[in-house]
Parts: structure tokens; sequence; C-alpha cells
């Protein structure tokens, strides 16, 4: 199974190649409306995940459950899961 992402980039590589769009859309299984689809958890925690890099190179022997005590004592709010999945 191929993730979303990666059949975006296909159907953008046969676009530009020179068939259309519903065309590449149609044979990669992809949905028109899903090309245009733009993350926004990135820009959403791409400070926070420079802070825990940060906090990570400073103290390299601890986890992410004591990274995650040194980021809400910063002010930051965030679950003991989403801390493990970023």
């Amino acid at each position: 199974m191929v993730s979303t992402c990666a059949r975006r980039a296909q159907v953008l590589y046969v676009v530009k190649r020179g068939v259309s769009q519903r065309r590449a859309c149609a044979l990669m299984c992809v949905s028109r409306s899903a090309l245009g689809y733009v993350s926004r958890l990135d820009e959403r925690d791409r400070r926070l995940i420079g802070e825990m890099r940060r906090l990570a190179a400073q103290y390299p022997r601890y986890g992410y459950r004591r990274i995650r005590i040194f980021l809400r004592r910063a002010g930051h709010r965030l679950s003991i899961g989403r801390t493990w999945r970023l």
C-alpha cells in the first residue's frame, strides 16, 4: 500500500509528462480534490519539534516522557501520545 503523499507525487510526475490531471488521477486512483491538500500540522508543530530536538540534544539520555515535562514547564500543552508521535 502506498501512502497518499506518494500517490500525489506520482500524479504530479505524470502530469508533468503531459497527461491530463483528470486522467492521471484516474490512473493512480487518487481523487482530484486530494491533490490540493496541504497539511497544516507541519506548520503548527514546527516550533515544537525544534524545541524537542534542542532538548534531546542537550539531554541525550532523556526520553520523550522527560522531554514532555520540560516542554510543559515552558508552557506547551501537549499530551503524552502527541509527544510520542512527534
